[in-house]
């Protein structure tokens, strides 16, 4: 989302910290990745952004829908959603979640370990269940490697274990790491999973789905690949290595910062300046904990200000009593003043969702355009 004369229109009268979120470019995004990738299914992670409006636009769409919780499978029942556009590929599950998603009959489920086989066993036996693969993060701003996922040759294990228990195994998932700058990141993961799944067809293994996971980015600083480029990797790797005995392959596809990234900015006040061993420090109303966590790793966001100042190197801070609350270092900047807006671009992603009222600093309100 740019910032332009309109834009600055539209942010007038509202008190900050805030989000202004465009639902026309949700929506193109949308349209875009659908049609990136051969009959791609796109089931957004609510992770990103769980906000109820980003949601409901999503799912008049079309949308199919990736959760992580409890919380989340609730509120897409409590508004509608078909259980057959739910899937759940977090590893990691409750047996009071299981539960429920057996009683919604919400049945795509991942796994990555023996436990979390016998888990599903007890709790959700009736389950679909893909395998998580490691694959290379390479290239992405926010690997998401150590946590989840087995190797090639782990895989090989788990599935025997899988049929020996008699669960039913029906494909693969995996994730290229969050913000994925790399166009070959998915075409070489897809290598891996190719060799996996030729050992489940050996196995007698039903094999049908097949989830590309997230990673599309949006821009910030640094110079991203066409969504073009990604889904003709994609297409060229699927081509004709995963084959099913219905001939029926389900691709799906969940992109978080990917579809609501690039419609937001977020919308700070300066509250405060000061100068501390020559450097310029400027506190702003929003900060690591209550709107710009992902800052704590280094993510860096375009900030603009509507003023045409001379350049100053600044450090910008949140408005915390904490040391930690430090979102950029050594950037450059139009001079502002206390009182003066800072506009954060692209924000739409993993910001609210992050965000809590620490020290009393609430958490920014969303506001949209339809």
């Amino acid at each position: 989302m740019t910032l332009n004369t309109d834009i600055l229109k539209e942010l007038e009268g509202y008190k900050s910290p805030f989000l202004l979120s465009d639902l026309n470019i949700l929506r193109d995004n949308y349209t875009k990745i659908k049609s990136s990738v051969k009959n791609v299914e796109v089931c957004y992670a609510m992770k990103a952004n769980d906000n109820a409006t980003i949601v409901k636009t999503l799912s008049n769409m079309g949308s199919s829908f990736e959760i992580s919780s409890l919380s989340e499978l609730n509120f897409l029942k409590s508004i509608g959603v078909e259980s057959s556009k739910i899937i759940c590929l977090n590893t990691i599950k409750s047996p009071e979640f299981l539960e429920q998603m057996l009683k919604e009959n919400v049945e795509v489920i991942a796994f990555d370990s023996t436990y979390e086989v016998d888990k599903i066993l007890t709790y959700a036996p009736n389950s679909k269940l893909v395998l998580r693969l490691v694959v290379s993060n390479e290239g992405s701003d926010w690997p998401l490697t150590k946590k989840f996922g087995v190797t090639e040759e782990e895989a090989t294990t788990l599935l025997k274990y899988a049929k020996s228990k008699g669960v039913k195994v029906i494909g693969l998932t995996f994730h290229v790491g969050s913000q994925c700058l790399n166009k070959d990141a998915w075409s070489n993961a897809l290598d891996i999973c190719s060799r996996v799944w030729q050992f489940a067809l050996q196995e007698k293994m039903d094999f049908n789905y097949l989830s590309l996971g997230g990673g599309l980015p949006v821009k910030h600083l640094k110079e991203i690949p066409e969504l073009s480029e990604i889904g003709q990797e994609i297409e060229r790797s699927i081509g004709s290595r995963f084959t099913t005995k219905s001939n029926n392959l389900r691709v799906t596809i969940e992109p978080g910062r990917g579809l609501v990234g690039n419609t937001a900015i977020m919308v700070s006040t300066v509250v405060g300046m000061a100068k501390r061993e020559k450097q310029n420090w400027i506190y702003l109303d929003v900060g690591v904990f209550n709107g710009l966590m992902e800052t704590i790793e280094k993510f860096e966001y375009k900030i603009e200000t509507d003023n045409k100042r001379k350049k100053v190197l600044y450090t910008v801070s949140g408005p915390s009593c904490d040391s930690v609350d430090i979102m950029f270092e050594n950037i450059m900047l139009p001079e502002v003043k206390v009182g003066e807006r800072l506009y954060i671009l692209n924000t739409g992603a993993y910001t609210t969702v992050y965000a809590s009222d620490f020290n009393g600093f609430g958490i920014p309100k969303m506001y949209f355009i339809n």
